[in-house]
């Protein structure tokens, strides 16, 4: 008999003992997250006329360059840039010794005239009488009348000159027009300064403006009185501007044009000078028609991560009988600019469609692919 080999016999042990360790159960997949409830928003389709941002540059309200009218040395300046003055405080003083001069000549040019003119009275008179009792030639009461005419001149020029000299001195202070704010002192104390010269600039900012450059269709479609947004600061703060008025080309063949728009006398936090954005109508018709394949984003369902910006769409079971439950998907979008006066919605070019479920105030402990439980159902309006 032959006899069977060593390791034939031993391979039912082997068998035995591997047989026997497999009761243990195979590991099972993945465990996925549990099913978070959501708030949800079904995306409509963007019923709003589309925008642009157009730059401005702020300006004072009001604003003078004040300078003086004659020549002479700057004898003091008595404000600082950054100063609030009130109308009618001395601002500044030129040297008036000249003029004071001036003024005390004139003075006794009309202190001498008047006593000759006096004088040229009394004698035209006298010699009228002789003349009517026929003891003097005619010719000698005609020359009387003729000096007398030439002294009174003479005593009116001299008013009118100590009048103008008067006005000049008063140029020589210089002082407010308004209230406001000492923005620049252009020269200092010392300096000899001519008629015309800028000395200081003074703003009121009580109120701002802004001016705006735009194109001629864009300022046609645009009325006086208008409601504008306004986005200022680092931190895009809105404010509403209205617009006061358009500004025209120089001539008819330029394009070039500016809106003026009147700030609320409560923006304190704009400075003249600042560039801010203002969101105006887009004037082109293919511009507005580009917005009708745009839709609605709830500005609670944006995610913005860097640069990026998405939001978690809810992707529901083709059969709600198969017992599936709904997933999150995070999805990217490219955004336009939020028009005028419209809140809430932020106009979507691409990545989302009408009927798109989105989720709203999404936590952060949301996963893409996470199984969840729409919370308020009402807010679907149909099956997709």
């Amino acid at each position: 008999m032959t006899a069977v080999p060593r390791f034939l016999a031993l391979f039912p042990v082997f068998f035995w003992a591997i047989t026997g360790c497999s009761d243990q159960a195979p590991p099972g997949p993945e465990e996925m997250p549990e099913s978070q409830p959501v708030t949800v928003a079904e995306i409509s389709e963007w019923d709003y006329p589309t925008t642009r941002q157009l730059p401005g540059i702020v300006r004072p309200g009001g604003r003078a360059i004040l300078s003086t009218r004659i020549a002479g040395t700057l004898t003091s300046v008595t404000r600082e840039p950054g100063d609030q003055v009130a109308a009618g405080d001395l601002l500044a003083t030129i040297d008036a010794r000249d003029i004071q001069a001036a003024i005390a000549a004139a003075r006794e040019k009309i202190t001498a005239t008047e006593a000759a003119v006096e004088q040229a009275r009394l004698d035209n008179e006298r010699l009228q009488r002789l003349y009517e009792e026929d003891l003097i030639a005619r010719v000698r009461t005609e020359r009387a009348s003729v000096r007398l005419r030439e002294l009174e001149a003479q005593q009116k020029a001299a008013q009118s000159e100590l009048k103008a000299q008067q006005t000049n001195l008063s140029y020589t202070r210089l002082t407010a027009p308004f209230d406001g704010l000492v923005a620049e002192k252009l020269v200092d104390t010392g300096s000899f300064v001519g008629p015309g010269q800028p000395l200081l600039v003074l703003e009121d900012r009580h109120t701002m403006r802004i001016e705006v450059p735009v194109s001629s269709n864009q300022a046609a479609a645009l009325a006086q009185g208008q409601s504008l947004s306004v986005i200022a600061g680092p931190e895009g703060e809105m404010l509403e501007a209205r617009l006061v008025s358009v500004i025209p080309a120089l001539d008819n063949k330029s394009t070039g044009q500016r809106l003026r728009l009147a700030l609320d006398p409560d923006t304190s936090t704009l400075a003249p000078g600042q560039v801010v954005s203002v969101i105006v109508p887009a004037a082109d018709p293919d511009r507005q028609q580009q917005g009708a394949g745009w839709v609605g984003l709830p500005q609670e369902a944006l995610i913005q991560r860097g640069q990026l910006t998405g939001t978690l769409v809810v992707k529901r079971p083709d059969d709600q009988a198969s017992g599936e439950s709904a997933v999150i998907n995070l999805r990217w979008v490219k955004t336009a600019t939020i028009p005028a006066n419209i809140s809430g919605l932020i106009p979507v070019t691409q990545g989302l469609e009408v009927g798109d479920l989105v989720v709203l105030n999404p936590s952060p402990d949301l996963q893409d692919g996470q199984p969840v439980i729409i919370d308020n159902p009402g807010a679907v309006h149909g099956e997709r």
